[in-house]
């Protein structure tokens, strides 16, 4: 079983996310991207049931529902194989940073991740992304990611891109990347006294 989701790393609001994705969302500006909107808009919600991920990582929803975060982890489980950040964390992050940020970008995320649960028939899949393993799942993003379809390639790098900027801010990957940590926890700065001069 998974460990459970860590307590986030501290960051800005967006800010310093995923860089490809700016504040105007990015499916209104890609071609099929409206339909996709409305496609996604008639798909069934889906019940906890179904989903029972976040319950069972006793995660309170902030802006994903049940099904969208449960596709949320279920990617991360595919993109980040020997990445040392639970995807259950990864997902919640993906929550909390979508729930700050507002539409449209959360909105066409949602909207991505919807379709990317019920749009496997398109990659001769009869199952949805959650029910692939991770192994099938890797290939179907891959996919998306190969696509001649613009709508696909910039879901494929909008996922991508969210999982992993939330797998990567955090601690725990700095082995891997060989990242020694911001300056104040590597140079200590001695605390000494100032001399303002009279208060007035």
């Amino acid at each position: 079983m998974e460990d459970r989701p860590s307590a986030p790393t501290p960051i800005r609001p967006y800010a310093n996310g995923p860089s490809a994705i700016d504040r105007r969302g990015f499916l209104r500006v890609t071609t099929g991207g409206a339909t996709a909107i409305a496609l996604a808009s008639l798909l069934p919600a889906g019940c906890s049931s179904d989903y029972p991920q976040a319950e069972g990582d006793g995660i309170e929803l902030k802006s994903l529902s049940e099904k969208q975060y449960a596709v949320a982890r279920a990617a991360a489980e595919a993109l980040l194989v020997g990445v040392p950040v639970s995807a259950a964390t990864v997902a919640m992050r993906i929550d909390q940073e979508l729930s700050w940020v507002g539409d449209p970008i959360t909105k066409d995320m949602k909207t991505v991740l919807t379709l990317l649960e019920h749009a496997t028939v398109l990659g001769g899949r009869v199952r949805r992304f959650t029910a692939l393993d991770p192994e099938q799942r890797l290939a179907y993003l891959k996919g998306w990611r190969d696509s001649r379809l613009q709508l696909r390639r910039g879901a494929y790098q909008a996922i991508k891109g969210f999982v992993y900027y939330m797998a990567y801010i955090d601690p725990a990957t700095r082995p891997l990347t060989g990242f020694e940590g911001p300056w104040p926890e590597r140079v200590k700065v001695a605390a000494y006294p100032v001399d303002f001069g009279e208060v007035v």
